[in-house]
């Protein structure tokens, strides 16, 4: 039987929640009835690389639209005219128009925009006025709409097509196996991280404005004012890497602070923590509350993420109008410790489970290509 041939268009590549998602997914298809190549803007990464070969599929690295949007539009098109793709899933959310330009004049009948992100003009006001401007471009050129979330979906593409149906949910599902809450788990990491006896407060996320790092470190200092034996663990890397670290310094808190770079391990990592803090000031989804809960690890998050992330008793919200100290209040309320239940059950009952979810979308792509 003929394979499917899809091109998964998702930008640059950072290795983040976007791409650790796409990837899960990509490992759960049916190879047998999908062939499933990779565009990016840019260098992919070995872990796509490595995977897609084994398969038989392909990794894509065109010029990045921030040097060249002609040229880059151009590439596109000749990857998809060449590759004589059934469909091309563009995940570039309100940038979406330009590879889907590229994509329809390669000739691409079948065009999905996918969102997974929103805006926040108090706090990225430049990007966010960008993001606004843009937003009513990434419907155009696309034939299907998808999103991560109805909150997502509803940012991009409006409530009438959310209402209408019109807007497909591709939940950010994870691999449920890989988290299981195990006390041995726990253990080997803390002290492989010298953090045996500590109240860890963790924290994934890239090193941008969007993820709030510097109220991170300041509900930390107030956390540790109460708490002296606290630590704080931040995982990912980012433009604003070396600016968090100096805030640190000045803070006088660099020997509470650990720095762990791009980890492959966060489902591990995330047994070791006591707390997880996620204060941002927008998101699509917040893939890491679903991790966070998968590992029964207790989260206190911004309320500017969507409610629809809550699926346990393991996630909290707080106002990012709340103070430092009323942030430092709610987590200190677990450093007692807790009991960590298995709480995969409802994951799998709100679709999160990426086996199920893989299967789903395989009709979704289905279901497109026999109504065209």
């Amino acid at each position: 039987m003929k394979k499917v041939k899809i091109l998964r268009i998702i930008g640059e590549c950072k290795i983040g929640g976007v791409e650790t998602i796409t990837l899960n997914y990509y490992k759960n298809i049916n190879h047998n009835k999908i062939a499933m190549d990779f565009l990016f803007y840019g260098e992919s990464h070995e872990k796509f690389d490595n995977e897609l070969k084994l398969q038989g599929d392909k990794t894509f690295n065109v010029t990045d639209y921030k040097k060249s949007m002609i040229k880059s539009i151009k590439e596109i098109k000749n990857i998809v005219k060449q590759g004589n793709y059934d469909i091309v899933h563009a995940q570039l959310n309100a940038l979406n128009f330009f590879p889907l330009l590229g994509a329809k004049l390669g000739g691409a009948k079948i065009r999905i925009a996918s969102n997974h992100s929103t805006a926040n003009l108090k706090h990225e006001f430049k990007k966010s006025i960008v993001k606004y401007i843009l937003r009513p471009t990434c419907r155009i050129l696309a034939t299907n709409y998808a999103a991560c979330s109805e909150y997502a979906g509803k940012w991009a593409f409006g409530k009438r097509n959310l209402k209408l149906g019109k807007i497909k949910i591709i939940h950010n599902a994870i691999n449920l196996d890989d988290f299981i809450f195990n006390e041995k788990i726990r253990k080997q990491k803390r002290l492989e991280l010298g953090i045996e006896d500590k109240f860890v407060v963790g924290h994934v996320g890239r090193f941008v404005e969007q993820k709030n790092h510097k109220f991170i470190i300041d509900i930390f200092c107030e956390v540790k004012k109460i708490n002296p034996n606290s630590v704080l663990i931040l995982i990912g890397d980012g433009e604003l890497e070396c600016e968090i670290k100096k805030y640190v310094n000045e803070k006088n808190i660099e020997d509470s602070v650990k720095f762990l770079g791009i980890r492959f391990d966060v489902n591990e990592l995330m047994q070791a923590m006591d707390v997880f803090l996620f204060p941002s000031i927008y998101e699509g989804l917040g893939n890491v509350i679903t991790e966070s809960q998968a590992v029964a690890l207790h989260s206190v998050s911004s309320d500017k993420i969507p409610e629809e992330v809550k699926m346990t008793e393991y996630a909290d919200f707080l106002s990012l109008k709340d103070s430092e100290e009323i942030w430092a209040k709610k987590i200190l309320e677990f450093s007692d410790g807790y009991t960590r239940r298995n709480t995969h059950v409802d994951l799998i009952k709100n679709g999160y489970e990426i086996k199920s979810a893989a299967r789903d979308l395989e009709e979704y792509y289905f279901s497109l290509i026999n109504n065209n």
